[in-house]
């Protein structure tokens, strides 16, 4: 059974062909959801949640793009509103929290930093590359992770994310130049200056 049939399934309401779906596309949202949260755990509930609104809005779907963009769309979009509502937590005056009975009360903030046998590497060479991409800015970010991660052409990316190849095209030639200037950095400072 080819896509285009079990997107069919789908929108008839038979979602026993659902998994089908999942199995494409899975590692390619994890890895870029991992991309944005340096997370393994926020990265896996992100891309449930992906897969979850792919589920909900299958119906929607009209067809004017591959799957593929589409689901990346929602991948994406999913990605920089989970992006923002962790700004937005780290913003909150916790100040207004404590009552006006009890000033000295103290709010106990969980650590969330990944624990060292949490991390998804294969060595720190590629944990160093990682850490700079989720550096980078969303827009450069998005598509350099959607290019070189996810093998989009800059087509594919411009429907995505609904912008002009053209723009695709300087911010994918951007954001190479930023990451290769912060590994030229992190060299540098490591004294890998030779190994370049």
């Amino acid at each position: 059974m080819n896509e285009n049939q079990i997107i069919q399934q789908l929108k008839s309401g038979n979602y026993s062909n659902y998994d089908k779906i999942v199995n494409s596309y899975k590692n390619r949202v994890f890895g870029m959801a991992y991309k944005f949260t340096n997370d393994y755990d926020e990265a896996q509930d992100l891309a449930q949640e992906v897969f979850l609104k792919i589920y909900r809005q299958i119906k929607n779907f009209r067809g004017e793009s591959k799957l593929s963009t589409w689901i990346y769309r929602i991948s994406v979009n999913t990605c920089l509103d989970w992006k923002k509502k962790k700004e937005k937590m780290k913003n909150i005056n916790f100040s207004n929290m404590v009552n006006e009975e009890n000033k000295d009360q103290t709010i106990d903030i969980p650590d969330r930093s990944l624990m060292p046998d949490e991390r998804i590497v294969k060595d720190e060479s590629q944990q160093e590359i990682h850490s700079l991409i989720y550096d980078l800015s969303d827009k450069y970010k998005t598509v350099l992770i959607m290019y070189h991660f996810n093998e989009m052409t800059y087509q594919e990316i411009a429907k995505a994310l609904d912008i002009p190849e053209r723009t695709v095209e300087t911010r994918l030639y951007r954001a190479r130049r930023m990451l290769k200037e912060r590994v030229a950095k992190a060299c540098i400072r490591e004294g890998n200056i030779n190994e370049m």
